[in-house]
């Protein structure tokens, strides 16, 4: 195997030092996990390896369970089979209780060994499990934090995985030891998702992918974004194979293919001058404002470029959320779908389109 082609995150946190959240995104088949796992496991450190259901740490134990031993089962669904395959390891999965397991060193009698390799932890378990300590870990690694279309996501899953990091990472600063890193991995399915949401970098993600970029630090909030392409090597050849032929042109093609978010609807982001339009209203959602504008012809636009409004709304506020969502939000929706209403930024469109899904109208 052509090991040039693959991922290597231990690059990326070696360049950016500072940063203590890592999203990385695309190149799907890229070793992403491969990489980070191998990274930690080279250096002897302990990390949190992040899932966001019960049922997925069921899947990656495969039935392991403590004091039972690995030779038992002859299944091995955990991300470490690879580089066990590779590097001669024997590290598999064991589950302690719903939704907490851990990744162990597999003894001469097949049973777990030595202190964990990896603890593995559910997104959905988080909140039941009290008093557990896991500051030993120097890294938490959300593993496909973009979720499938068929995924089933909690409402508050982005302020789970903070809540976690927040308590994970103050303990080791307590003690005088470094930040946690956060390494957030994901194929380009979906640029609206939980952990951009709460991270607040929905709207750089796109503008990144639309413009082409394949890396973004923000020095200030020491966040790093690379959106992965899939090395030309591996690509031909996949365009050797029926797949890429019958799918490259369908939206999971551009997504699987292309590393495009192929789910996504850019179709009504533009910039538009204001020229001919008037203020309508404003709102603030989270630490932003944005403003509806209108026109004669009842075409609308959302933007960030600032008005004075005699409509203003709080989203941030039950009140507010639900006095904008009977005043304009069903009107703003029918306008997009009548190709009467674009928005500045993809953020302020989802808003629009998903308010449900924010909000408890």
């Amino acid at each position: 195997m052509d090991d040039s082609i693959y991922y290597k995150v231990k690059d990326d946190l070696e360049r950016y030092p500072e940063a203590w959240a890592y999203l990385i995104i695309g190149g799907r088949n890229t070793g992403k996990t491969y990489g980070a796992l191998s990274h930690y496991l080279d250096t002897g450190e302990p990390i949190i390896f992040i899932k966001r259901n019960n049922n997925d740490i069921d899947t990656l134990c495969a039935g392991n369970q403590l004091g039972k031993t690995a030779a038992e089962y002859e299944i091995d669904l955990s991300p470490y089979k690879p580089i066990n395959r590779d590097r001669g390891t024997h590290i598999k999965a064991f589950k302690i209780k719903d939704g907490l397991g851990a990744f162990y060193r597999i003894n001469d009698e097949g049973g777990a060994s030595g202190a964990p390799v990896a603890y593995l932890v559910s997104l959905f378990a988080v909140s039941k499990i009290k008093g557990f300590d896991l500051s030993d870990a120097v890294a938490m690694i959300f593993d496909e934090f973009i979720p499938q279309p068929w995924d089933r996501v909690q409402r508050k899953e982005g302020e789970q995985l903070m809540d976690l990091y927040k308590t994970v990472s103050r303990d080791r600063v307590e003690r005088g030891q470094p930040e946690l890193k956060l390494i957030c991995l994901a194929n380009a399915v979906n640029v609206y998702n939980p952990t951009t949401e709460i991270l607040e970098l929905t709207d750089t993600i796109t503008e990144m992918a639309s413009k082409k970029h394949e890396v973004y630090y923000d020095r200030d909030r020491a966040i790093f974004i690379r959106i992965l392409k899939t090395p030309e090597k591996m690509l031909r050849k996949e365009e050797e194979t029926g797949l890429y032929k019958s799918m490259q042109n369908t939206n999971w093609g551009r997504m699987a293919f292309g590393n495009e978010f192929g789910y996504n609807d850019f179709s009504r982001i533009k910039r538009i001058a204001l020229k001919g339009y008037r203020p309508l209203c404003s709102l603030t959602y989270k630490v932003k404002t944005w403003y509806v504008y209108i026109n004669e012809s009842g075409n609308y636009y959302m933007t960030a470029s600032a008005s004075k409004c005699e409509k203003t709304y709080n989203l941030n506020t039950e009140t507010g959320a639900k006095c904008f969502y009977y005043d304009f939000v069903i009107d703003l929706l029918n306008a997009a779908i009548e190709d009467r209403m674009y928005f500045e930024r993809y953020g302020m469109y989802d808003l629009i389109m998903n308010y449900k899904k924010r909000f408890i109208i």
